[in-house]
């Protein structure tokens, strides 16, 4: 488990710090974040604690207990996700993992919930992060998956 919390870590940090977002003149800021252990189920929704600022930036981080899981991301805003990365873990357990991170570009303000949904009940978590000063658009240029 310590190798899939390493690795799911280290996407959100990639996903959160790409490199054309890193060339921008503005300071790329955490404003919040929240995360849940959602249990075992196929969908489950996270609000963030404070509104979200129009214009910035949010990260989806999930894990669902399963191998070949299917995501889909949607929240209260409206906003349009986009998936980063998605991994199939078939070791550490019998069932395998499968890990996504998705990204809301330019976002919209206002109270805010993010739901995942997935294709197989399982064990799912969440993180969510918001971020200002990320570019408005292409802020995604470059992922790799070892």
């Amino acid at each position: 488990m310590k190798y899939v919390t390493a690795l799911l870590s280290l996407s959100l940090f990639v996903a959160c710090f790409p490199s054309s977002a890193r060339a921008q003149t503005s300071t790329i800021v955490l404003v919040q974040r929240a995360n849940k252990d959602a249990g075992t189920a196929t969908s489950a929704t996270l609000a963030f604690n404070s509104n979200n600022t129009a214009g910035n930036w949010i990260g989806v981080c999930v894990r669902a207990g399963h191998s070949g899981q299917i995501f889909t991301v949607t929240d209260s805003q409206g906003n349009t996700y986009r998936r980063a990365a998605q991994y199939n873990v078939t070791v550490d357990t019998p069932n395998g993992h499968t890990l996504g991170i998705f990204y809301a570009e330019n976002i919209a303000g206002g109270a805010n919930a993010i739901t995942v949904s997935d294709t197989i009940s399982g064990t799912m978590r969440i993180a969510i992060v918001e971020y200002s000063g990320v570019a408005a658009t292409n802020s995604l240029d470059v992922f790799a998956v070892a």
